[in-house]
């Protein structure tokens, strides 16, 4: 189990790694759609305590040339999002569909227009 455990941290400390300075508008706006949908997995499940094993926000804040409210903003949409999503009698199991439904809304038209709208704090 540490094996594993350590392996899969030294993935994701590889993969973070990777991850530069994005240059162009047009990155900063997909890194801040990731973002969104990071927030979205951290509020749906809250009671696992993600952001205590997994430090994906604080990258993704570290890497992203926006202000201090796009971010806000972002995680406040992420959060109003999860909050709506309803319960489901999927298979005979009243559960949410939380993953599958946070990546619908990333795809959507309306995130990327969200999005867009936050150009007003991109960081030059």
């Amino acid at each position: 189990m540490k094996r594993l455990f350590f392996i899969i941290h030294f993935l994701i400390v590889i993969c973070y790694s990777a991850r530069s300075q994005p240059e162009s508008k047009t990155e900063n706006r997909e890194l801040l759609k990731e973002h969104f949908l990071c927030c979205c997995l951290d509020y749906a499940f809250e009671h696992i305590g993600i952001s205590k094993i997994d430090n994906s926000k604080s990258v993704y804040f570290d890497i992203l040339k926006y202000k201090l409210p796009a971010m806000q903003k972002v995680d406040s949409l992420a959060k109003i999002f999860v909050d709506s999503i309803e319960l489901s009698g999927y298979e005979g199991k009243t559960t949410k569909g939380v993953i599958m439904l946070s990546i619908d809304e990333y795809k959507s038209p309306e995130l990327n227009t969200f999005v867009k709208s936050m150009d007003n704090y991109m960081i030059n």
